[in-house]
C-alpha cells in the first residue's frame, strides 16, 4: 500500500482517528481526492495507542474483595495441569509464538504482611502473556468470581508452549508481538517518548539513582531468548538485541500484523534458511538485512517510520527514533535493532557426530592447540562442541523489563531431544521421555520488588518463598506404587532460588543439570541428595514412588510432598521456612519392581556421554579474566559488573574456539545475596568455590563443633560470634577453622597460604559438571567483637586501617567454541539484570583478515 506521508498527520487520540476512519467510509469513492484516499489508508492502517489513555479492559468492581475467589484449579490440592506444546516435524520445529495480554488469575499473600506460605487470594491481574498458535491442549478460563455481574471468564496463569525440537533441528519460529499498549500506561519504553527519563519512578527516593535503560520500566516490548542453546547468537538467532514493537492498530483497534500478514514472506525466507543451513552445521544466515525478503523489510521500514511520526506527535521532538537507529546499524553493516509486529527466528540446532573429541579436522585444515582451529574460511571449520540435549527454556529479554515478563508468566520450556533421550527409551520403553513431567517453577506477580508502588491487587512480586509450578499452588502428580517418572524442572523465577531437600519417601536420582546430562559417575552418586536449583537453573530428575506393603497388587499409599526453601543466598535456608512445592498421591496398581518401569535406569545402561562434554583439561586453557560482580549503596544498592552498569560496550573479548578460565567475583558485602551468574550460547564448569561465609562444621555430625567447655559452639573471639570456617586470627583457632591473613588477599581463598594451609581439599578436574546459571558466593565483611554497650558497628580492620572485605568467587572454564559474535552474561536475578548488572561478551573471529605486509 502506498501512503505520501509528506502529506499527512498522524492522529493524537484514537477517538479523532475513529472520527476520521469513519468519515472515510461515508464518501462515495468517486467523490474523493487522491489526498483524501491516501489520508484514509493511513488512518485505518496505523492507530499507535497512546499509554496514557485509561485501559480498555474489564477491572474489578470497587469495594472489598471475597476473602478466597481463587479458582479449584489455583486452590492447593489441585491435579498439575499440562502445558500445551509445539512439537517439531522430522528435522524441523515450526510454529508461531504470540505476544500478547490479557486478564488472568494472580494469587497473593492476605493481607501483604502475613507469613511466609499464605497465598490465599485471587485477584485478576492485567498481565504479558506468550501463546502457542494451534497447540494442544488448550486451557479452560475460571470465572471471575464476585468481582462483576454478569461473571466474566478470566485465563489461569500458566508458562508460554513448551518447545519441543532434536539435535540437527531446525528452527524455524514465527514471533507476533500483538500487546496492546492501552492496557500498559507506562509501557512504550518510555525512553523513546522522552516522559519520565524512561524510568518506572517512585516517590519514595527509589529508583533515584537509576537512569534509563538501568531502571525498571514497564514495556511492550518482546523478543526472544533460547535459554541454554548453543547456537548462532546473531542475526535470527538467539540474539537478545532485538526488540520487537508491538503491531500498529487500525482505525478500530485491530493488529495491522498478524501472523497470516507475515506467513508469505517468512515461508519464502524460511525455505531460503533451510538451504543455506544446510551447507555446513556451523553456517551463520542470514548475514545481512538484504537476506530477509524485500516485501517485509519495506513493510517494516514503513512501519517503523509511522511509529517514529506519531511518537512527535503526541510527544513532540524530544522523541528517540527507531528507524534512525536502524538505518544507521544497516549503513554499518550491522544487523538493525527495531522491528514493529513480527520477527523470524531461524537457526540450526548443530549435532555433534563425531566419536572423539577434539573432532578430526577437515582435509586440509589446520587445528592449533587443543582442538583450535586455525583457518580462515568460517564454514568449513569443524564443530567443536554441539547442542546437549535435555531441559531448557525460554523468555523474554528486554533489558529494563526482564523481571516483569518472566513474573508475569513470559517463560516456557524447550526441551532439545537427542541421544539422551533415546537411551532413556531404550530401557524405559517407546517415547518414554516424551511423557516425563515438565514443571515450571515461578514465582508469579505484577511488578518488581522496589518498582512503581503496585496496583490494588497488590501485584508486587512476592519477597516469600512460593512458588507456582505451571502456574499453580502445590499441585499433585499421581503416580502408581513403584514407578519411575522423569522430572523435567526449571526454575523461571526472577528471583529466588529453590533448595530441594531429600524425599520422604520417595525416591530420586538427578539425571542433568542446566540441560546437559550427568556422566555415569555423577549419576550414580545423586541418589537422594539435595539440591538447589538457583533462578535459570533447570534439573532432571528420576522420580521413584514407594512400593505396596507386603507384595499386593494395588493399593492406596498416600501423599508424599515435595518440600522446597526459599534461597537467595545459603545463609537464607537458617530461617527459611520448609514449603511444600508439589505433593505426590501414590496410589492403584503396583508396578513389577522386577520390570524396567519399576527401577532406576542402572548406571551401566544410562545415557552415553557426548564426547564433547569431555572435562575441561588445564592444557586446553588459554587464557584468565577476573569479572566482579557487586551490589553497593546507595539506592538500595547499585548492580554492577566491573564497577559498571550495562551501557552497551563490549566487558569480555574472547578469540574464537579458544578455552578461557574465569574468576567470577562477587563483591557484595550485605546483605548476603549470592548472585546467579549466567552466560549465553556457551556452558561451564566449575573448578573452584570460595564461600568466606562457609559455615563451621563437625564432619562427623555434620553439625557446628562444640566446644567441651561450654557445651556450646565454638565462639570466634575476635567477632564474639559463632566461628565460622575462615578466621582473620591464628590464636584459638576452633577445630577445623582456618586462618586467613586479614593483610594478604592472596591467602583469601579455600585453602588459605602455603605457611599456613587449609584442610579444604583441592577441587577435582573430572567428572565435573556442567553449568549455565551458577551463584557466586557473597562476601563477607567480619566486624569486631560485640562490646558492654552492645553490637558494635566497627568493621575489621587490616594493618593499613582498612576494613577486611572478603569476596566470595568461583572459578569457571568455558570452551568458546563455534561461533562468533556478541552476547551477554548477567546476574540470573532479574531485577539485579535490569538495572545494570550485564556486560556483553564478544566472540572474534580467530585470525583477522589484515596482512602485516
Amino acid at each position: 500500500m502506498n501512503i505520501d506521508n509528506s502529506n499527512l498527520q498522524s492522529s493524537k487520540d484514537s477517538s479523532g482517528a475513529i472520527e476520521r476512519e469513519s468519515a472515510c467510509a461515508g464518501k462515495p469513492l468517486r467523490l474523493r481526492s487522491a489526498r483524501w484516499i491516501a489520508w484514509c489508508a493511513f488512518a485505518f492502517i496505523f492507530l499507535l495507542v497512546s499509554p496514557t489513555q485509561a485501559q480498555n479492559r474489564p477491572t474489578p468492581a470497587p469495594g472489598p474483595s471475597p476473602v478466597n475467589p481463587c479458582p479449584t484449579a489455583l486452590t492447593t490440592g489441585q491435579n498439575l495441569i499440562a502445558v500445551p506444546v509445539i512439537g517439531s516435524a522430522p528435522g524441523k520445529l515450526q510454529g508461531t509464538i504470540m505476544l500478547s495480554d490479557e486478564d488472568e488469575w494472580m494469587t497473593f499473600r492476605v493481607p501483604p504482611g502475613a507469613p511466609p506460605g499464605l497465598r490465599n487470594q485471587c485477584v485478576p491481574q492485567h498481565v504479558r502473556i506468550f501463546r502457542e498458535w494451534g497447540a494442544k491442549p488448550t486451557l479452560a478460563r475460571a470465572p471471575y468470581g464476585d468481582y462483576a455481574k454478569p461473571k466474566m471468564q478470566f485465563a489461569l496463569p500458566r508458562p508460554g508452549p513448551t518447545l519441543r525440537a532434536r539435535v540437527g533441528d531446525l528452527v524455524q519460529l514465527t514471533f507476533i508481538n500483538q500487546i496492546n499498549p492501552l492496557n500498559f500506561p507506562y509501557s512504550i519504553d518510555r525512553g523513546e517518548t522522552g516522559q519520565g527519563g524512561g524510568c518506572d519512578e517512585s516517590n519514595a527516593g527509589y529508583p533515584g539513582a537509576d537512569k534509563f535503560p538501568d531502571c525498571f520500566h514497564g514495556s511492550s516490548t518482546g523478543n526472544i531468548h533460547f535459554h541454554g542453546t548453543h547456537t548462532n547468537p546473531n542475526t535470527t538467532g538467539d540474539n537478545v538485541f532485538i526488540e520487537v514493537r508491538p503491531s500498529l492498530r487500525d482505525a478500530k483497534g485491530q493488529p495491522v500484523v498478524t501472523q497470516q500478514s507475515v506467513a508469505a514472506a517468512f515461508d519464502s525466507f524460511f525455505k531460503k534458511c533451510e538451504v543455506e543451513l544446510s551447507h555446513n552445521v556451523l553456517r551463520e544466515w542470514p548475514r545481512t538485512w538484504s537476506d530477509l525478503p524485500a516485501a517485509w523489510t519495506d513493510e517494516q521500514k514503513k512501519l517503523l517510520q509511522l511509529y517514529d511520526t506519531d511518537l512527535v506527535n503526541k510527544y513532540g521532538p524530544g522523541v528517540r527514533k527507531l528507524w534512525p537507529v536502524d538505518e544507521k546499524q544497516l549503513k554499518e553493516g550491522a544487523w538493525p535493532q527495531y522491528y514493529i509486529g513480527a520477527f523470524p527466528y531461524c537457526y540450526r540446532v548443530p549435532e555433534y557426530t563425531q566419536t572423539v573429541w577434539p573432532p578430526a579436522p577437515p582435509a586440509g585444515m589446520q587445528m592449533g592447540g587443543a582442538g583450535t582451529a586455525e583457518m580462515g574460511d568460517m564454514d568449513g571449520r569443524p564443530l567443536m562442541m554441539g547442542q546437549s540435549p535435555g531441559t531448557h527454556w525460554y523468555h523474554a529479554h528486554k533489558h529494563g523489563s526482564t523481571a516483569i515478563n518472566v513474573a508475569n508468566g513470559m517463560t516456557g520450556v524447550f526441551i532439545i531431544e537427542g541421544q539422551y533421550d533415546d537411551d532413556l527409551n531404550n530401557w524405559y520403553g517407546t517415547n518414554w521421555t516424551r511423557g516425563a513431567q515438565v514443571l515450571v517453577i515461578n514465582q508469579l506477580g505484577m511488578s518488581p520488588n522496589l518498582m512503581r508502588g503496585g496496583n490494588p491487587g497488590g501485584g508486587k512480586i512476592d519477597k516469600g518463598p512460593d512458588f507456582s509450578v505451571n502456574g499453580q499452588l502445590q499441585p499433585i502428580i499421581s503416580m502408581q506404587p513403584g514407578q519411575v517418572q522423569m522430572w523435567r524442572m526449571v526454575n523461571t523465577s526472577g528471583r529466588a532460588g529453590a533448595f530441594f531437600s531429600p524425599p520422604a519417601g520417595l525416591e530420586w536420582k538427578q539425571l542433568a543439570q542446566d540441560g546437559v546430562q550427568f556422566n555415569s559417575t555423577n549419576y550414580g552418586n545423586s541418589h537422594n541428595g539435595s539440591f538447589v536449583m538457583a533462578p535459570g537453573n533447570r534439573v532432571d530428575l528420576l522420580v521413584k514412588a514407594p512400593a505396596c506393603p507386603n507384595n499386593q497388587k494395588s493399593c492406596t499409599l498416600g501423599s508424599y510432598p515435595v518440600i522446597v526453601q526459599n534461597e537467595v543466598d545459603p545463609s537464607d535456608l537458617a530461617t527459611a521456612k520448609p514449603l511444600t512445592l508439589l505433593t505426590v498421591n501414590v496410589a492403584g496398581n503396583q508396578i513389577d519392581p522386577t520390570t524396567n518401569a519399576g527401577q532406576f535406569v542402572p548406571v551401566a545402561k544410562a545415557p552415553a556421554f557426548p564426547p564433547f562434554l569431555a572435562d575441561i583439561a588445564d592444557s586446553e586453557v588459554s587464557g584468565t579474566k577476573t569479572i566482579q560482580f557487586a551490589s553497593t549503596p546507595p539506592f538500595q544498592a547499585m548492580h554492577t559488573i566491573d564497577g559498571k552498569k550495562f551501557d552497551g560496550e563490549v566487558g569480555a573479548v574472547v578469540l574464537l574456539n579458544r578455552v578461557e578460565e574465569w574468576k567470577i567475583v562477587n563483591a557484595t558485602f550485605g546483605p548476603q545475596i549470592a548472585h546467579p551468574f549466567h552466560i549465553h550460547i556457551n556452558p561451564f564448569q566449575i573448578v573452584d568455590v570460595f564461600d568466606p561465609n562457609t559455615p563451621l562444621i563437625d564432619p562427623a555430625t555434620g553439625k557446628a563443633p562444640i566446644d567441651p567447655k561450654t557445651g556450646q559452639p565454638y565462639i570466634d573471639p575476635q567477632t564474639n560470634q559463632n566461628a565460622v570456617k575462615y578466621a582473620f586470627h591464628s590464636d584459638n583457632l576452633a577445630p577445623g577453622q582456618c586462618y586467613l591473613d586479614p593483610n594478604n588477599p592472596d591467602t583469601w581463598n579455600p585453602r588459605g597460604s602455603p605457611a599456613v594451609p587449609c584442610d579444604v581439599p583441592a577441587p577435582p578436574k573430572s567428572n565435573l559438571v556442567w553449568w549455565d546459571v551458577f551463584p557466586i558466593p557473597s562476601g563477607y565483611a567480619p566486624t569486631l567483637a560485640t562490646t558492654p554497650n552492645g553490637p558494635t558497628t566497627n568493621p575489621l580492620l587490616n594493618a593499613s586501617g582498612q576494613p577486611i572485605q572478603v569476596p566470595g568467587f568461583f572459578k569457571m572454564r568455558s570452551r568458546f567454541v563455534d561461533y562468533t559474535g556478541q552476547y551477554v552474561i548477567h546476574c540470573h536475578i532479574l531485577a539485579h539484570e535490569d538495572r545494570g548488572m550485564m556486560t556483553i561478551v564478544e566472540v572474534a573471529p580467530v585470525r583477522t583478515p589484515y596482512s602485516h605486509h
